[in-house]
């Protein structure tokens, strides 16, 4: 359309002609109105007829280019309503291609037939769980404290995110090369819904985190912990909190699972050292 063209020596476009173009049912483009994101150009208050313009198509054809990158309707709307920002969307994209990096890496491990480790720096997204201290040392101690625990939280009725929870544990004894065998505080972490969070649940900050991915049983996690403190030092990376252990694939996802396909990662906060 160049400059001279007046928009308004156009037709408009019956609901089934714009449905059609967009490749969408009658209902998708009112739910689309509904949402916020999208007004007719005209509607008929008498007949309640809905007649769109090419603005009206090119908006709800960019709209489903949105949908398919995994924004929400509010996340588009922002879009629209700050004039065009993207710097919220990129943002927003830039943490799903971390969490999906995450998972590749994840399926990767999955997929090999021997033990193996892999080791990144990634980006983890904030929190909201509920936890529990417990102490110990033993991978039992961690599995029967976690077990309870989320038995304990299933009984009153929390709403469970569908993340795998987590193990923080107050250890440092592997970042000078060496590995005690004395009892140590754990905090049990369940990830859950924060819309529907308790009072006394807590908010686990983002941050960035030095992240090994181990393959394979549990007869390797000692030799996991050395390998992620010698990495720290060869690095020269700053910890910025305690080390998680979270048990990606494990008896608790399925108990048929051979322990040889088990996927555990060990996740220790870093400090920006730049």
């Amino acid at each position: 359309m160049d400059s001279t063209t007046n928009e308004s020596d156009y037709s408009l476009f019956s609901i089934r002609q714009a449905a059609r173009a967009c490749n969408l049912s009658r209902s998708s483009l009112i739910r689309l109105e509904e949402k916020g994101l999208l007004t007719p150009a005209r509607t008929d208050k008498k007949s309640g007829y809905r007649y769109y313009d090419n603005n009206n198509i090119s908006r709800i054809l960019q709209i489903q280019k949105f949908q398919g990158m995994g924004f929400s309707s509010e996340e588009i709307i922002y879009y629209y309503e700050s004039g065009g920002k993207a710097d919220e969307l990129l943002a927003i994209l830039e943490q799903k291609l971390s969490v999906l990096q995450q998972q590749i890496a994840e399926m990767r491990l999955r997929s090999h037939n021997v033990p193996d480790m892999s080791l990144s720096i990634i980006e983890i997204p904030e929190t909201v769980c509920c936890v529990r201290k417990y102490q110990g040392a033993l991978i039992q101690d961690k599995y029967h404290a976690s077990y309870d625990f989320f038995h304990e939280c299933v009984e009153k009725g929390i709403a469970l995110a569908p993340k795998p929870f987590f193990i923080i544990n107050e250890r440092t004894d592997y970042l000078e090369g060496k590995l005690s065998s004395a009892p140590y505080d754990f905090y049990v972490c369940m990830p859950i819904l924060p819309e529907q969070a308790p009072e006394n649940a807590i908010t686990i900050p983002a941050c960035t985190a030095l992240s090994l991915l181990g393959y394979g049983n549990y007869s390797r996690i000692n030799e996991a912990y050395l390998y992620l403190g010698e990495q720290v030092r060869e690095r020269g990376l700053t910890p910025a909190g305690y080390v998680r252990a979270i048990a990606l694939v494990a008896p608790y996802v399925g108990k048929e699972i051979d322990q040889e396909r088990y996927c555990s990662q060990l996740v220790l906060p870093i400090k920006d050292n730049m």
